[in-house]
């Protein structure tokens, strides 16, 4: 079907629809973080010397806590109850095959209906385990091992994952992913360079990003690269109330549909990397796998990028098998270095795959 009139159907469906705002509370929290703007963003890496300082005096964390991924406040694990039971990729927000989609169905109206379904069930995700120890944190190892990570309960038990830990013996991959939390115009170039060298990737995209960029997006479909969900506004999901968390995840698939035809890819990333149980278990009842990260650097700030010949350096020296690549769509750096760090990549003999790999 044309992608213009199924777009009129979207808005159609839309107004008729009862739909709970996508907005943050703007209350105190012991865990709330600030607006992430380009200079509140935390830092994304753990040092080789803090790695090998917590993984030694058997505190994971440079703060001093310590992540016992056994550890739950209330013993509930991700199998306990659940909206669609057991999710798997390409089911609900992303794909055709989720339980509550009729064979040959209309994608909104079944959007739709399940993000109703993950309404009715509120006292349910008020229940669940919602304390958030820390934000997403990985351990850097030295001589090209895969990172480690610092989560603080089983992210796979809750379709999450970091690094793809079951290449096939003799393949070298990795997978590149750009968090395209904001609009930026150095999104061109960056698929420019990207076309170039042959390689696909994933960009999680925000409403915000889409409003202004849904252009960028219908060529990152078209030139087949992933486009998966980063939420509306980009804001901590550990903080809100859960109609609001659901809104953050089903109204970026919703607008991304009505604007460009494409469904999103099923894919998560949560913002700044926060997540608890209760964030996983309903990013998971929506159909994605929650992917985090186990290669970045402090690419964010639009006022201290890394200086030139910083990046490739931080890749040569922690590049690894199977690494998921955190990199920033509205990065100066990353729109400079990234032609060289491809390059240097290839010659390494890694491809560079798709999030579908992974889970």
């Amino acid at each position: 079907m044309n992608r213009r009139i199924m777009a009129k159907w979207g808005s159609l469906l839309m107004v008729v629809t009862c739909l709970f705002a996508g907005c943050a509370r703007q209350t105190e929290s012991t865990t709330k973080k600030t607006k992430p703007t380009e200079s509140t963003r935390p830092s994304v890496y753990v040092s080789v010397a803090e790695s090998e300082s917590s993984a030694s005096s058997g505190n994971a964390l440079p703060d001093g806590t310590n992540p016992d991924p056994a550890a739950s406040s209330d013993g509930t694990t991700a199998s306990e109850g659940g909206v669609l039971g057991e999710s798997t990729k390409g089911e609900g927000a992303g794909g055709e095959s989720a339980e509550t989609s009729a064979p040959g169905g209309d994608y909104l109206a079944n959007l739709l209906s399940l993000k109703q379904q993950m309404l009715d069930k509120k006292d349910y995700y008020n229940g669940l385990d919602n304390v958030a120890e820390d934000t997403w944190c990985f351990q850097r190892k030295k001589d090209h091992e895969p990172s480690g990570s610092y989560e603080y309960f089983n992210l796979k038990e809750y379709g999450g994952y970091y690094i793809n830990d079951h290449v096939p013996e003799g393949d070298k991959v990795v997978y590149l992913t750009f968090d395209c939390g904001y609009p930026s115009n150095r999104t061109v170039n960056i698929l420019d360079t990207l076309k170039k060298h042959n390689v696909k990737a994933s960009f999680f995209v925000t409403k915000m990003y889409l409003e202004e960029c849904s252009d960028y997006a219908i060529r990152m479909k078209e030139e087949g690269h992933m486009v998966c969900n980063h939420t509306v506004n980009h804001k901590d999901l550990t903080v809100m109330e859960v109609e609001d968390i659901i809104s953050e995840i089903f109204d970026v698939a919703q607008y991304f549909y009505e604007k460009t035809g494409y469904e999103i890819d099923p894919y998560f990333r949560t913002p700044t990397g926060s997540y608890t149980k209760r964030v996983m278990q309903m990013i998971k009842d929506a159909g994605y796998t929650t992917l985090f990260w186990s290669l970045a650097y402090d690419d964010y700030d639009q006022n201290n990028q890394p200086a030139p010949g910083f990046i490739i350096d931080h890749f040569q020296k922690f590049h690894h098998n199977g690494a998921v690549i955190l990199m920033h769509n509205d990065s100066s750096s990353n729109e400079r270095d990234l032609d060289e760090v491809l390059t240097y990549l290839e010659g390494e003999g890694y491809r560079f795959g798709l999030l579908d790999e992974i889970a």
